[in-house]
This record gives C-alpha cells, sequence and structure tokens, in this order.
C-alpha cells in the first residue's frame, strides 16, 4: 500500500446502525451502491435494508464509499434455500449487500465492515452466500474467519453459490437441522 493510500485510509470512519437511525437520505445512497455493484437482484434491496438487523456503513468526508448489512433473510428465501441444500437457516441472519467503491477496493474497508458486523451480531447467527466467480468478497470473507460450509447451484443467477459462516460458530456447534 502506497503512502497516499494510508492517509486515505486513516480518514475513513465506520458506522454500525440500525435502518431507522440512519441519516436522511443515506438508505438511498446505500441502495444505490449495492445496486450499481450489479451482483444482487435489486428488486428486494430497499425491503431487505429497511428490515436489516444492522447496516454497516464507511465514510470519507461525508460521502458513503463503501457499506454491508446484517440482514433478516426473506421466509421464502430460507424455505428456498432449504429445499436446495438441506441447511435451515431460520433463526440466523444474513450478512449481505457488501459494496465498496471501486477506488477504495483493496484499502481493507470491505474487510472492517464485516469484522464490525460479526461483532456486533449479538445472539444471532451468521451465514452468508457468496457466489463461486466472486472472489475479492471470498478474500474477505477468509480474513474474517468466515469457512465456506457447503457450494450449490443457483438456478435464479445460472450460478454456483457458496454457503459460508462465521468460523468460531461452526465451531460451537450451532444446529443447522440437517
Amino acid at each position: 500500500m502506497n503512502l497516499k493510500n494510508l492517509k486515505r485510509k486513516a480518514d475513513i470512519t465506520f458506522y454500525y446502525k440500525k435502518p431507522y437511525d440512519l441519516p436522511g437520505g443515506y438508505l438511498d445512497e446505500i441502495c444505490k451502491l449495492v445496486e450499481a455493484g450489479g451482483s444482487v437482484k435489486t428488486q428486494f434491496v430497499r425491503y431487505n435494508l429497511e428490515r436489516a438487523y444492522l447496516i454497516a456503513y464507511a465514510m470519507e468526508n461525508e460521502f458513503i464509499i463503501g457499506n454491508s448489512s446484517l440482514k433478516h433473510p426473506r421466509k421464502e428465501f430460507i424455505e428456498r434455500i432449504k429445499n436446495i441444500t438441506g441447511f435451515d437457516f431460520s433463526n440466523f441472519i444474513e450478512r449481505g449487500y457488501t459494496s465498496v467503491r471501486p477506488e477504495y477496493r483493496a484499502m481493507g474497508v470491505g474487510t472492517r465492515l464485516l469484522e464490525g458486523l460479526t461483532k456486533r451480531a449479538g445472539n444471532y447467527k451468521i451465514f452468508s452466500i457468496i457466489s463461486e466467480d466472486n472472489k475479492a468478497t471470498q478474500k474477505i470473507a477468509i480474513r474474517n474467519n468466515t469457512k465456506k460450509i457447503a457450494v450449490y447451484f443457483s438456478e435464479n443467477s445460472s450460478k454456483k453459490m457458496g454457503l459460508w459462516m462465521p468460523e468460531h460458530m461452526i465451531e460451537q456447534g450451532w444446529n443447522l437441522k440437517l
């Protein structure tokens, strides 16, 4: 990392808030950032974020540069995953919608967002779904001691997807009801 990136990294501030505690207009900006990434279907982004357990975002000079969230997955989504994989994530929250603006990538922003969310999950168990071709997000997950527990084929996205969990939650013997 060069000197310019070190200075810039020092100017980044991280926040972890409930959706209803976000400053005015921030949810709109976070939705736009998620949708611009192009890796998720946009029809449920706002719905899911409005009902999220926690939304994390990073800012530099009053400008949102990255985000992630812990969201309560829709029942239909949990049921579809259970039917495909056999894993029941009914009592879990899902880590997702991680987006970092291109000019801020490879600076640890995504890693810090995920790390902070995991620390703030409370009693919730966490899972995430990461496309097998999304190497950047997989690296962030690995850096945060998150481990792939299964792979399945998603007909919705026509690609293989990995199911990931924080290692300490796997080691605690969380019952996935296989």
